[in-house]
């Protein structure tokens, strides 16, 4: 039988190999013992653990975590746990989590504490690192959750309806679309007469892979409903395909721009009935007092030309006109005209003087130039000459011989027509204007801001 004494020396020797940090103290907290693992932390031989004070490698901003429930535990006999930071033997700073318990001598008197030391520096810089994780996480969730309030503000006062489709096309989600919608495919849920039309909105992009933009438009009541619909590829939570889908209310941009064009055909008939009246008047005025027909003929050549420029802006929706389409207007009347250049937009303000310029190179051109005879061309051609100008040039070829300008080869005088290519043209467009008239053709070149104001 193995005695007492045998089973003490037994457990004085586990605790001396065991890689646990095992210590015990006296009633004075002084070390009495410190095992090999809890010596080499500190570097100390066996027999300087009565003279070490453990405290002494204790950070100083510690003392108090450790301290508290180390004297609490002393003066109540009872079990407590504490950590702090102790400098080890090689500098390096560790966490060390105490645990300690009371225990007695034979006789049941208070002798001291024993307990485990452990190094939970690593846990203790896991838990940091979840901790900050963490908060970036709450961080996240609460931006997400103020995008998503932002969100949903946005779409309610704007009444915009999104929603998201399974490759049968059923409601998986929706945002401002009653709850009642999931499970169900439009044409279902709205009925075919508005759903058809959706669907196949939606199939299209399932089926393509791109994005598919559309109005579609029904009657609600007596009403007639437009909406803008918006709709592209995703992959739902569990991998499926699947395609968002956007609905916008545009009944009022709809009715707008129907009264928009409504006014637009009104302004376009008052202004041609302006027209009509000028040149009624023109033409009374001229008969009354004698003028000659040669002169009514060319102001209403011109009133033709400025009506022509309104029809180019009433065009377009945005103020500008297409420089190829208004020179087609302007020409059309012509032959052996050659019109050569890229799709060009200009200011709205330049059409009335490029349209007079026009007729007057072409009334100019049939009467003296190169479409008076049959063997005669004329090349209009234009190209972008920098980010923000237009080059246009009009040229003669195979008419008579043209005799030099009495002002030299640069006109920038003479009669009206002279006038109205260079000095006025140049102050309305705020370009250059380079008019030649040389022996082969006449020879007109504008470079013209495609940016520019009217400024005179």
């Amino acid at each position: 039988m193995t005695g007492a004494g045998s089973d003490s020396a037994s457990l004085a020797l586990l605790a001396e190999e065991s890689p646990a940090m095992l210590w015990r103290g006296d009633t004075t907290g002084r070390c009495v013992f410190l095992n090999r693992a809890m010596r080499e932390f500190w570097g100390l031989e066996p027999e300087d653990c009565g003279r070490f004070d453990w405290s002494s490698s204790l950070l100083e901003e510690d003392q108090a975590a450790v301290f508290g429930p180390f004297s609490t535990g002393m003066a109540e006999q009872r079990a407590f746990i504490c950590e702090g930071r102790y400098r080890r033997a090689d500098g390096e700073v560790r966490v060390l989590q105490t645990r300690a318990r009371p225990y007695h001598d034979a006789e049941g008197r208070f002798a001291g504490m024993v307990g485990v030391n452990e190094d939970i520096t690593e846990l203790r810089a896991a838990d940091q690192e979840l901790s900050a994780r963490n908060q970036e996480l709450r961080d996240s969730l609460a931006r997400l959750r103020s995008t998503a309030d932002r969100f949903a503000l946005a779409t309610s006062i704007s009444g915009l309806a999104m929603s998201e489709h399974d490759e049968t096309l059923k409601y998986v989600w929706a945002h401002n679309v009653p709850d009642a919608c999931l499970g169900k495919t439009p044409a279902e849920f709205i009925g075919a007469d508005v759903g058809a039309p959706l669907e196949a909105i939606l199939r299209r992009t399932l089926e393509s892979g791109e994005t598919q933009s559309e109005e579609i438009s029904f009657m609600m009541g007596d009403q007639r409903i437009w909406c803008d619909i918006q709709a592209s590829p995703s992959t739902l939570p569990d991998g499926r395909r699947g395609v968002v889908a956007s609905a916008l209310d545009v009944t009022t941009r709809k009715l707008n721009e129907t009264k928009l064009e409504v006014l637009a055909r009104e302004l376009a008939h008052r202004v041609k009935n302006v027209f009509a009246v000028v040149q009624a008047i023109v033409r009374q005025s001229a008969g009354a007092t004698g003028v000659p027909e040669g002169f009514v003929e060319a102001v209403d050549a011109r009133l033709v030309a400025l009506s022509a420029a309104q029809d180019a802006l009433l065009t377009m929706s945005d103020d500008r006109f297409s420089l190829g389409d208004l020179l087609t207007r302007q020409l059309s009347h012509l032959e052996r005209v050659e019109l050569e250049g890229p799709e060009v937009l200009l200011p709205g303000k330049v059409a009335p003087y490029l349209s007079l310029a026009v007729h007057e190179l072409g009334t100019n051109a049939l009467k003296y130039g190169s479409l008076g005879v049959p063997e005669g061309r004329v090349s209009v051609r234009w190209a972008l000459s920098g980010p923000d100008q237009v080059r246009l040039s009009w040229t003669e070829s195979g008419g008579p011989v043209v005799t030099a300008c009495p002002s030299g080869a640069r006109a920038r005088g003479g009669g009206f027509g002279s006038r109205l290519l260079t000095r006025v043209f140049e102050g309305a467009t705020g370009g250059e204007v380079d008019l030649r008239f040389d022996p082969g053709g006449l020879h007109w070149t504008a470079t013209i801001p495609t940016g520019v104001e009217l400024r005179l």
